[in-house]
């Protein structure tokens, strides 16, 4: 019975028409789409779900170059035959599977996304194999998605690229010219952006990804946005100019005040908007600084920082001259977890110092290192290759360096691997004698993650009591991820440590909150040893988060700071973190709300140590000087909240606070020229770091004294209000 079936079954294939490579219409044409559509399908997925519906109206993009470069991958297998083809296709399709697969896990643990800057951290991504675990069984069903194409070839392989076809000029020309059909008029229309939709433009992503890589990729998907990372890795970014316009001619209405409006209680001294107290400046010769280079990047620095207002110096002005430092960056900490009665140290530290209640901890992108760099230095990156960027360049105005030449003893400290983000070449270069785990630094326990506790317990005798000031910096790794009391240590150690109160929260933030109880484990062991030593008045306490809690889950992460949980990773007010600055001698505390973010911690420090630096060529301001302030947020794009209102840049959205006068064509001005700020510190505070702008700029400095007026830089010329 099987014979006369198959042998209609042969006879109805050899009357099917067929191509001159072998194959049929409907082969060669389902050969030919499969990955295109491949690569649609799973970019589509990865939107969905990394973004949800967010930026929907520009899908058109993401849509347009996935489409074309699934052609071009299509063109490129085409040119083997059959088999070989077949099997390119599989080899292709897995890639792409499993760099979705890693794109997806890895934006699902660290809430940024993977740059091809950051190969060489490689190395170090690796001890976090336990977070990369949790990532990827969160997201398996993603995983399993991502390989479906692979595997329906896998089932219909011979059908869709069957054994015998052969190789077509004409099918390989036809997929360049679809290739080139799409690809074109979506790169034109990009282009077309440039001039037309302000500063934050379908262009701006494209060309300039290093300065928010999280955008680009929402906008252009994985696969594009890995092309033009790679290209830019290989080729370098594009230079991009910025200027600010005077805003006496602009009509800008940034505020220059005496400091009476800027949201600073200056503990009732009414003489205070009467005195002048000069610039924190330098004396800088710009001009001469950009005839001597050829780099059109550093030319443009020159000009751009020549231009910015320098902050006035003011009434705490080396307030803290001659005192201690202890600097610490609290590992994913939140200031929701100080509690009177739970953490008292951190308690009084936190409203009897000074107490800046409108700061921001901005998500740089690059997780801990980027943070820490911010915290550090002042600028920002965006990528975790900041730190070992920083071990090969210049940082004349970090508190390491500037502390050591006034004779401290600087040391810096990790309860983790020495080498992490190769922290023994940046840290070094920021002035501290480094000393963590493989390096010297040992612990009563070995586990995961390290105590807090333990660390200032074998570290404080290093440098308290020995007759030298001291500038000790901590970088701490207790509260690091996974939250739960089966996989974090601190957190499983302090569980019965919990008030009654959080008992009934879930169970993650439970185990958040409790593996955060050493940092007030810690800083009641140094209190104590300053105590013991006498020296607890003479030293001050300087302490930022790296990031927010990202590895939180969104639920949790509601509860943990009462926001809603639809959109909370867009929420402003997820970043609200306070900055911590206080010291014992302090008999009131001084309250400001004036908008700042941790690029803001180096300049208000110098200034109250009264150290010497231009906060011209510094992307933060002191917090304490008069002027403009804002935080600058990596959060639906580059946003901002000034003490004018909040701005989102993904919707162009400006919500004014209350009180705020501006209103009409004043409103639009100031947005305007806000954002070429912002644009301006995310251009360059990236390229201090890349071009070693402070080994540049450096050897232009004189000795001699500053001459300058009241709103003027030294250069002689009226600035633009730019920090």
């Amino acid at each position: 019975m099987n014979q006369p079936y198959q042998r209609r079954s042969r006879e109805r294939y050899r009357e099917e028409p067929r191509r001159a490579d072998g194959s049929s219409f409907l082969q060669t044409l389902a050969g030919s789409i499969y990955l295109p559509v491949s690569l649609l399908y799973i970019e589509i997925l990865a939107r969905m779900k990394n973004f949800g519906s967010e930026l929907a109206g520009t899908s058109h993009y993401l849509m347009l170059l996935s489409a074309a470069m699934g052609f071009l991958l299509s063109f490129f297998v085409s040119l083997l035959p059959g088999r070989g083809r077949r099997i390119l296709t599989k080899i292709v399709l897995a890639l792409l599977a499993v760099w979705f697969s890693f794109h997806v896990s890895y934006y699902g643990n660290f809430h940024t996304f993977f740059s091809w800057q950051t190969l060489g951290q490689a190395k170090d991504i690796t001890q976090f194999w336990r977070e990369a675990i949790v990532a990827s069984a969160n997201v398996w069903y993603m995983i399993l998605a991502f390989f479906v194409p692979l595997i329906i070839l896998c089932a219909i392989g011979s059908f869709v690229i069957p054994d015998g076809q052969k190789r077509s000029v004409s099918l390989s020309g036809t997929l360049f010219v679809v290739f080139v059909m799409l690809y074109f008029p979506a790169i034109v229309s990009i282009y077309k952006t440039k001039s037309t939709s302000g500063e934050y433009s379908p262009y701006y992503y494209y060309t300039y990804l290093q300065s928010d890589l999280d955008s680009t990729y929402k906008y252009y998907g994985i696969f594009n946005t890995t092309c033009v990372d790679i290209k830019q890795l290989i080729f370098g970014a594009p230079v991009e100019e910025i200027e600010l316009g005077d805003p006496d001619t602009e009509g800008n209405p940034i505020r220059t005040d005496d400091g009476s409006g800027d949201g600073t209680d200056r503990q009732g001294d009414a003489s205070v908007s009467e005195k002048e107290y000069g610039f924190n400046i330098m004396n800088i010769d710009f001009d001469k600084a950009a005839g001597s280079t050829d780099s059109k990047m550093i030319k443009a620095m020159d000009k751009y920082f020549k231009s910015v207002t320098p902050s006035k110096k003011n009434q705490y002005t080396g307030m803290f001259k001659g005192k201690n430092l202890i600097f610490i960056t609290l590992e994913g900490f939140s200031d929701k977890v100080i509690d009177p009665e739970f953490t008292p140290v951190l308690y009084r530290m936190y409203t009897e110092g000074f107490v800046f209640s409108n700061s921001y901890n901005c998500a740089w992108g690059g997780s801990t290192a980027s943070g820490e760099y911010s915290n550090i230095t002042g600028n920002f990156y965006t990528t975790a290759n900041c730190l070992k960027l920083s071990g090969k360049k210049e940082h004349p105005f970090v508190m390491g360096n500037q502390l050591k030449a006034q004779g401290y003893a600087t040391l810096g400290y990790h309860n983790n691997t020495y080498t992490y983000y190769d922290r023994d070449k940046s840290h070094p270069k920021f002035g501290y004698k480094w000393k963590a785990i493989g390096n010297g630094l040992k612990l009563k326990s070995s586990c995961w993650p390290r105590s807090d506790k333990e660390m200032a317990e074998a570290t404080a005798d290093e440098y308290m009591g020995k007759g030298t000031p001291f500038h000790a910096y901590y970088m701490s790794v207790s509260g690091h991820a996974n939250y739960s009391f089966m996989g974090n240590t601190m957190s499983k150690r302090h569980r019965s440590d919990l008030p009654e109160k959080y008992r009934s929260y879930p169970e993650e933030v439970q185990a958040y909150i409790a593996c955060q109880y050493e940092v007030e484990l810690m800083l009641k062991v140094l209190v104590e040893k300053l105590t013991e030593t006498g020296e607890l008045e003479n030293t001050v306490f300087a302490m930022a988060a790296d990031h927010y809690p990202y590895a939180l889950s969104d639920s949790s992460l509601a509860k943990l700071y009462g926001l809603p949980v639809k959109g909370i990773r867009n929420n402003f007010d997820l970043y609200r973190n306070r900055f911590i600055l206080w010291c014992a001698s302090m008999k009131e505390p001084v309250v400001t709300d004036v908008p700042c973010s941790t690029i803001d911690i180096l300049p208000t420090l110098l200034n109250l140590f009264g150290l010497e630096y231009d906060s011209r060529i510094i992307m933060g301001t002191d917090i304490l000087s008069d002027g403009e302030h804002f935080a600058l947020l990596k959060a639906s794009g580059w946003s901002w909240i000034s003490q004018e209102g909040k701005y989102r840049a993904s919707s162009g959205q400006f919500v004014p606070n209350e009180g705020c006068t501006l209103s009409g064509q004043e409103k639009k001005d100031y947005i305007t020229h806000m954002n070429k700020i912002v644009k301006a510190k995310t251009t360059y505070s990236l390229q201090i770091l890349n071009q070693n702008y402070y080994h540049h700029i450096m050897k232009f400095v004189s000795k001699a004294p500053v001459e300058s007026e009241e709103g003027h830089s030294a250069g002689g010329d009226k600035p633009a209000s730019g920090s």
